[in-house]
């Protein structure tokens, strides 16, 4: 009998197969971690491996919160220069889907770009609440993409 034994690549993609089906579920990154038995970085590099075609990684959030990142979408100077225009797309539908997916976001989402070497914010202005209570304008939602140094 030849038993076939699994190597890592094989594990890593199953892994994953793993998380998309329980992403389906509506089960949390961080219920997810526990189920695969990985820490929020190793999820975080398994996700952003396996998602973006360019070389971005996604650092999972430290936090839950009730940002959902649908206001007026702004990139600042340095970003448009240190990114092409699919990067930049990429983290933006990447962080709408995870609203998707877990109903509200911590208002702090950070990417890594291999790459360029550097580190990314992701910052949404408004929570649940706020949108909730109708004072705050149109312009006041938004979300802005910026480098970590430019905060």
């Amino acid at each position: 009998m030849n038993i076939h034994k699994e190597n890592d690549k094989q594990r890593e993609v199953a892994d994953y197969n793993v998380y998309l089906q329980l992403k389906e579920l509506n089960y949390t990154n961080e219920n997810i971690a526990k189920h695969l038995s990985y820490s929020k970085k190793e999820l975080g590099c398994l996700i952003s491996q396996h998602t973006f075609i360019n070389n971005l990684e996604y650092k999972l959030q430290e936090n839950e919160g009730d940002y959902f990142f649908h206001g007026t979408f702004y990139v600042t100077q340095n970003v448009n220069s240190c990114l092409t225009p699919e990067e930049i797309l990429e983290i933006y539908v990447f962080t709408q889907d995870l609203v998707k997916q877990h109903k509200s976001i911590d208002y702090l989402q950070v990417f890594y770009s291999v790459e360029q070497d550097c580190k990314l914010f992701f910052i949404d202005q408004l929570n649940k609440t706020m949108l909730d209570s109708n004072r705050y304008t149109e312009q006041d939602n938004y979300c802005t993409l910026m480098l970590a140094s430019d905060y």
